[in-house]
């Protein structure tokens, strides 16, 4: 008897105009990339994106950060060293009237990490955990929140959660558009930035490219 052939993966749910719940990934989303940030002193926000997370907030849309961390988790930067970047990001996005409302960390990696950090968490992108979290968190549906992100691992936990997602082209934007265009089609919501994000999840722009 001939196996059925495997069922093809859920295409990503449609943008919510406006949406209840926005996740954010960090380093070449909100703040520009530079590996692996050890230093609060180092951290610098991509131009405009502190006035995009404000808009959101302005709009009601509440803001989760979701972001994998494996520094901690390869025992290079401590939880108290990741809370003093978590706090200089704070006090940034403050200065444009911005704030974020939860934050949630995967700090494992599958090969890198040390002791028990070293497994294939179902909290780190790709995989949905962090995701899934928020919206139970803020008791939000898949249909009503939406992800944005530099990575193609980004939009594929979109996909993974159930929710929409958007790819901005800051940080690995450019060089991962293609894998995330291969892993989601050519529908995938594409912005330059994370403020052409916010116009298109508030309804000020008339579609992603």
């Amino acid at each position: 008897m001939t196996e059925p052939a495997p069922s093809a993966a859920p295409p990503l749910r449609p943008v919510p105009v406006p949406p209840e719940l926005v996740l954010l990934d960090r380093d070449g989303t909100i703040i520009t990339e530079t590996g692996y940030l050890l230093d609060p002193a180092h951290l610098v926000l991509i131009p405009g994106a502190g006035e995009a997370v404000a808009r959101l907030n302005r709009a009601g849309v509440k803001v989760a950060l979701v972001t994998n961390q494996s520094a901690v988790g390869r025992g290079w930067l401590d939880e108290a060293g990741l809370a003093r970047i978590h706090d200089e990001l704070g006090a940034q996005l403050a200065r444009d009237g911005a704030h974020i409302d939860l934050i949630l960390v995967a700090f494992e990696h599958p090969t890198e990490g040390e002791g028990i950090y070293r497994r294939d968490s179902p909290r780190r992108k790709p995989n949905p955990g962090m995701l899934l979290e928020a919206m139970v968190h803020f008791a939000t549906p898949a249909e009503r929140t939406c992800m944005v992100g530099d990575g193609a691992r980004d939009v594929v936990a979109a996909r993974r959660a159930g929710c929409a997602g958007i790819l901005v082209k800051t940080g690995k934007g450019h060089a991962e558009l293609a894998e995330a265009r291969a892993e989601l089609g050519p529908a995938l919501p594409v912005t330059e930035d994370l403020g052409a994000a916010v116009d298109l999840l508030l309804g000020e722009s008339a579609q992603a490219k």
